[in-house]
Formats: C-alpha cells, structure tokens, sequence
C-alpha cells in the first residue's frame, strides 16, 4: 500500500510540473525589435531584454527569430513554438492568447526624414490622417488610432522601411521610441545622425509589452504562472531592473 501511495504522489508531482521537463521554444520577429530582440551581425545568436527575461525564468530556453506574423501564428497554433515574445495586448489577441503580467512599457513615436520636412510634421495625432503612414509588416499599429488598411504595411525589415522614406514612399514611419533608440544604440541603423529625427506620438500612452501562449496550449495556465512568478521575483530582487539598465532605456 505504501509503495502505490509513493507512485501516486510522483504522478501527481511530475503533472504539476510539466514545464519545466521540457525546454520552452520562442520567438520574436526576424525583423529585429531591438532592444526587445535581434541578431547581431557579430554574434550571430539572439540577444536582447526580452530574451534575457526569458532565460531568467526558463532553463535554456529556445529562442528564434521569425517573420512577425508567421510568429504569431506559431505560437497561436502551437506549431512549433510555445512562447511569443514582446507582444501588444489588443482585443483581437485577447481571443487567442494568454497574456503575461508587463514587463516594460514603450513609447509610441514616429520617424520622419529632415530633408522631407523642416519642423515635425505631426502635431496632433489626427495628423497622421494626412500623411502616408509606415509600419513593418504584421506589427499592431492600433495607437495610431486609423485604419489598419490606410497604413503602409509591406516592407519585412526596418531597412526596407528606411527606403520608403528616403524614396518618398512613406511620409512617417510608426513604431516605438525605444526601438528607434535600440537601432542606434546597436549602429544597426543610422537614426542618430541628423538624416533623420523622431518623436513621440501626440495624445498617445505608453505601451505595455508582454509574453503571450495560445489559449490551446495545454499548458497556458501554468506556464503564464510561472512567467508571472519569474517576473515577480526579478521586480523584487532587482535583475529585471539590471536588465533594463543593460540596454540604456
């Protein structure tokens, strides 16, 4: 009777902790999001705040980097992949994700060329309305408050978006501050050397970012606990804020 009751409370141990048997698999966008995500051209690997969030809480997890949208649906199907990084919570997501507490909030902003425009071209935020509006694909543009279908949403990379711009295809490019600033602060793009200048969008809140599972993942409950639980501990220990440090935000 003992040796069945020793087997019974095993069973139940090794089904409350499932997670952590097996290694989480995650992705961001291949576009790089930096500081939240990217690959350097030295290292090769993928780096970034949200990343080393990530591997505070799980043991070696897999991180890889994927088109955006091709990410989401991974993730959302379970195909592949657990765990989507650095993501908005919208009330489309809301249907199909889980959501971890906030790890960082981010500024909504915008990009505009110097030699396109003396002053700042956007005073309000109905401003936008009259401007040709740019974005990377797949990204959640919803603090722009206008039609997804009236902003320009094609190009994959940020490289791509800086041509639209220096070609007259965009007149603005949406995005957040601390991205522009990552893109600097890496020498991944030349937002710091005059050709360009970036604001903060007008009448706009800061942004939270979170951790997202699929509502069908047979584990989202617990793992979106253990997330939670990681953070919490990272807040009051201190490490999260290091993190933060570490990437000058």
């Amino acid at each position: 009777m003992r040796f069945f009751v020793i087997i019974f409370f095993c069973l139940l141990a090794f089904q409350a902790e499932p997670a952590r048997a097996q290694a989480m698999k995650a992705c961001g966008g291949d576009g790089n999001w930096p500081p939240m995500s990217y690959v350097a051209s030295v290292s090769q690997h993928v780096e970034g705040l949200s990343v080393d969030v990530l591997r505070a809480i799980f043991p070696e997890p897999s991180v890889a980097l994927r088109p955006w949208a091709r990410c989401l649906h991974e993730v959302q199907t379970m195909e592949g992949y657990d765990i989507v990084m650095s993501v908005f919570r919208t009330p489309e997501r809301d249907k199909v994700f889980l959501f971890s507490h906030s790890y960082l909030s981010l500024t909504p902003s915008y990009l505009y060329a110097t030699a396109r425009y003396a002053e700042p071209p956007v005073k309000t935020l109905a401003d936008l309305s009259h401007l040709k509006v740019c974005a990377l694909h797949g990204a959640s543009t919803f603090y722009t408050r206008l039609p997804t279908t009236t902003i320009e949403s094609g190009a994959t990379n940020y490289s791509s978006l800086i041509k639209k711009i220096d070609r007259g295809y965009c007149d603005v490019i949406v995005d957040m501050r601390e991205v522009f600033q990552g893109f600097s602060n890496q020498g991944m793009l030349p937002f710091n050397n005059g050709q360009y200048r970036i604001f903060p969008l007008p009448g706009t809140d800061k942004y939270p970012l979170h951790f997202g599972i699929s509502r069908d993942h047979p584990q989202a409950a617990q793992l979106i606990d253990q997330i939670d639980r990681g953070l919490a501990d990272m807040q009051k220990n201190g490490k999260l804020a290091l993190i933060i440090a570490h990437y000058q935000l």
